[in-house]
Parts: C-alpha cells; structure tokens; sequence
C-alpha cells in the first residue's frame, strides 16, 4: 500500500489521522522490520508486511493499485547475458484490475 492508501484506510477508523502520522508509522514499521518497501518502476514507494516469500506484483493502469501475484516463472538465469551472473529479479505485470474492467 501507498501512504496514501494507508491513510484512506486508516482515516476510516479514525477519522483525524493524518498523513505525518501515517509517514512516521511507516518509518517506525520499517526500522522494526515489521514492512518493507516495494519498488515499483516509475512509483513512489508502497509497503507491504515484511517475511512473505519471494514473489512479484500487478499494476492497475486505471486506479494505480499494486496487487501481489503469488507465483514466480521460476529460474531466469537462461536470459542473462553470456558471463554475467542473475543475482534477484522483480517482475510487475500491468493492466486493469477487477473492479476497473468492472467500469469500462
């Protein structure tokens, strides 16, 4: 989730909360390692719960959500350039999700 979207969740149970709260929380979760950042190419950083197994994400073009995708296409060493060696890979798949493919 964004701090954004933390915020719009968290606002629902209490009302008041801003988004200073929100920044220091996620700061205090992420030194606690509690959360970790995800990367997403082109977007600020989103947080999700630390320890889950290696796996990758979907990107709404419409509402700009993340989604994760709990499968992985396995080993890609076999498309690294001659000589190099594939250390980690990230994937992110883009397209809509349910709910905007609902509205169009």
């Amino acid at each position: 989730m964004s701090p954004q979207e933390i915020l719009e969740h968290a606002s629902k149970v209490v009302p008041t909360v801003g988004i200073a709260t929100v920044y220091r929380t996620v700061r205090a979760l992420v030194e606690q390692g509690e959360i970790v950042a995800v990367e997403l190419p082109g977007e600020p950083p989103r947080y999700e719960r630390a320890g889950k197994d290696h796996h990758h994400h979907f990107m709404c073009e419409s509402c700009g959500r993340a989604f994760d995708i709990d499968a992985c296409p396995g080993d890609l060493a076999h498309m690294t350039p001659k000589g190099y060696t594939l250390r980690r890979h990230e994937i992110t798949l883009y397209g809509l999700c349910d709910a905007c493919v609902d509205d169009s």
